[in-house]
């Protein structure tokens, strides 16, 4: 492949990685309301309860419920509502 064909087919990819990880942003706010008890996919948080507080364009704000004190801003990507 030439280096013009390697360039556009790095840019499809890129364009179709990035829609991806919209639409699935998407759906997860979609789930997510105020009140909600989530965990964090992060070292940091791993193992804490947390509560929604306030859901923005590309992140959350929540608050610690157990194990410790504090609130934090995290992207939607990394939550997982707690069932």
């Amino acid at each position: 492949m030439t280096l013009d064909e390697l360039r556009n087919l790095n840019s499809l990819v890129v364009e179709v990685m990035n829609s991806k990880r919209a639409m699935i942003a998407y759906e997860k706010k979609q789930e997510l309301r105020v009140g909600m008890n989530v965990k964090v996919n992060h070292p940091k948080l791993m193992g804490k309860q947390l509560r929604v507080e306030k859901v923005n364009r590309t992140k959350a704000s929540l608050k610690v419920l157990s194990g410790g004190f504090g609130s934090y801003t995290v992207p939607l990507s990394m939550i997982e509502i707690v069932k």
